[in-house]
């Protein structure tokens, strides 16, 4: 998809990870509201479209590293064109930190169109972490999806597998849903999804997990004056096999000033359970105007 945003420049934001001990056993999502600082680029080269993107990780190639440390660098390096078959792939590294606990990853993703449907993925081709003298290794992890567009809806389906060596760890999981997109007025856009998500995780840490959940998410952004867009959405979990009432609600905003747009995550409301698919961030839960009260915020330069 960087075909459709040639030529910018993206930064972004965010409050540090917790340091606590188990982190580097949480995904993305349980820790979003901590997202470190990334950035890159997007340009083009003759007929194709090439970015370079800093500082994010992958999840998907780092697979189930639960006694080490996250990477504290990445670098990923992407290419893609268009034609008959829209195409793009690129290959993601992470690495870090240095001494006795230490991380590196590999991994690929590729992606292709035509015209409503589209297939993507992230494939894990190495992983290897190192906590003390103890080492630990994945095997070959997949992140794998497609959407088909129908007029106003959007039909998606989602499949993840990763394990370690020895099957220390593993995980698979899949999700199908739809989504809908619709223009009420000329200012204010209306978004609704809901989904079916199933996650199994055996021989990890305490207790294996076999959960399945049925989350719904509705939004809108408004375009309240020509240079702000406001934004929000609230998460509810329909059905579930555990907190079934997990609920999560947030609040942005949007500020173009030209050729530069700002875009803030104002608060978010209450934690989401791991695994469910919910990706609730948990930042200072409060949509007060203290420190926090922008808790990331990103900003996109066209050149």
């Amino acid at each position: 998809s960087i075909v459709k945003h040639k030529k910018k420049l993206l930064l972004e934001l965010g409050s540090a990870e917790p340091s606590a001990a188990g982190n580097a056993t949480r995904s993305d999502a349980a820790i979003e509201g901590y997202n470190r600082a990334q950035g890159g680029f997007i340009n083009t080269f003759g007929d194709f479209t090439y970015a370079v993107y800093l500082n994010n990780v992958s999840d998907s190639s780092m697979a189930l590293f639960a006694t080490t440390q996250r990477p504290t660098n990445a670098v990923e390096v992407s290419l893609a064109g268009e034609g008959t078959i829209g195409w793009g792939i690129s290959v993601a590294h992470g690495y870090g930190p240095t001494g006795a606990n230490n991380v590196s990853t590999l991994g690929a993703r590729f992606g292709v169109n035509k015209d409503d449907l589209s297939v993507f993925g992230t494939v894990g081709l190495l992983g290897k972490g190192t906590n003390g003298t103890t080492e630990s290794k994945s095997k070959l992890n997949l992140d794998l999806g497609a959407t088909y567009q129908l007029g106003d809806f959007t039909a998606f389906g989602n499949f993840v597998s990763a394990s370690m060596e020895n099957d220390v760890a593993k995980t698979s999981g899949y999700a199908l849903g739809v989504g809908h997109k619709k223009e009420m007025t000329k200012s204010t856009t209306m978004f609704t999804r809901i989904e079916a998500r199933q996650r199994k995780v055996e021989n990890f840490g305490i207790a294996n997990i076999n959960a399945w959940n049925l989350p719904v998410v509705l939004g809108a952004e408004a375009q309240a004056l020509s240079w702000l867009a406001i934004r929000g959405s609230i998460t509810h979990s329909l059905l579930g096999q555990r907190d079934t009432a997990a609920t999560s609600v947030a609040a942005g905003v949007g500020m173009t000033f030209g050729d530069v747009t700002v875009d803030g995550l104002v608060a978010t409301g209450a934690a989401v359970p791991t695994n469910l698919g919910t990706n609730g961030a948990t930042s200072d839960q409060s949509f007060g105007f203290g420190d926090n009260m922008i808790t990331r915020i990103a900003m996109t330069y066209n050149f």
